[in-house]
């Protein structure tokens, strides 16, 4: 089915590299690299790098290949003074019929192993890694519409999960009773490690993630899950709850969250506002 004609849950889908997304995504990750400590920025950098190159092992073979000359150049611009370099080659190949899962396996996953494999031999620079790391971030994001969507079931459904390390999980097991006796399906996700729990919610078919927050002590790990959720599964939407959320705001902002609720009251209004979104 072409992405243009939708999808089973009704979400129209494009074709479309869309610029305006790729632009204030660079934009918030360039911003967000001066909000945070160095060594949080560095562990973002590393998901980034290791959820994109594990790409190629999950998505298996190529469709199209790619030139060792058309991938160093690749690799080459997104480390350049130009924000948009690398970007114009993977909006050029989406032009030209190049689909989007083969661009995350021949383009994105080998230039995140070379990334890595420079930094870690000290041939680029932290502030250069940092710059193609979040470049290849940008460029997905500016992808997301253009997976097909899942259906949806009958019932709104959501994921609540704590944040890996989390162990005040007493919030959020109230909150699932909460929403459940408000004829909510929830699936409640807790104390998990970051990786068991990106595998427990690629089984799940919800759309929307509700990651219990209860302050800064927890930040990193919920960096690093919201980094990963937007390269893992790139059609969740993501709502932070918890009275510490609004303190952190401004930087959950730039990370591209889809909500933020201090209250079970503003949670309910925007998982609301996202199922009906989705339908």
């Amino acid at each position: 089915m072409s992405k243009q004609q939708g999808s089973a849950s009704g979400v129209q889908l494009t074709d479309a590299f869309e610029w305006e997304v790729y632009h204030n995504s660079e934009t918030n990750i360039f911003e967000l690299s001066k909000k945070l400590p160095e060594d949080l920025v560095a562990s973002l950098a590393r998901e980034v790098i290791l959820r994109v190159a594990s790409r190629t092992v999950a998505a298996g073979g190529a469709v199209r290949p790619v030139s060792q000359e058309a991938l160093l150049a690749f690799s080459t611009a997104l480390a350049s003074d130009s924000p948009k370099s690398a970007a114009k080659i993977i909006a050029a190949e989406r032009k030209a019929g190049r689909p989007v899962e083969d661009i995350y396996v021949n383009f994105l996953a080998p230039a995140a192993r070379q990334l890595g494999d420079m930094w870690n031999s000290d041939h680029i620079t932290f502030a250069q890694v940092t710059v193609g790391s979040g470049r290849i971030f940008a460029i997905m994001r500016s992808m997301r519409h253009m997976f097909e969507s899942v259906a949806l079931p009958d019932e709104p459904e959501v994921v609540f999960a704590s944040v890996p390390g989390e162990t005040h999980t007493l919030g959020v097991r109230m909150a699932a009773d909460f929403f459940r006796n408000d004829g909510w399906n929830i699936s409640l996700l807790v104390g998990l490690s970051h990786d068991d729990l990106l595998a427990e919610i690629a089984q799940i078919s919800s759309r929307i993630i509700g990651l219990s927050f209860s302050g800064e002590h927890s930040l990193e790990a919920l960096s690093q899950l919201i980094v990963a959720l937007h390269i893992c599964a790139p059609h969740l939407s993501i709502v932070v709850c918890g009275q510490e959320a609004e303190e952190f705001r401004a930087i959950l902002d730039l990370m591209g969250v889809d909500g933020i609720a201090a209250t079970m009251e503003e949670a309910k209004l925007h998982f609301t506002r996202l199922s009906q979104a989705e339908r």
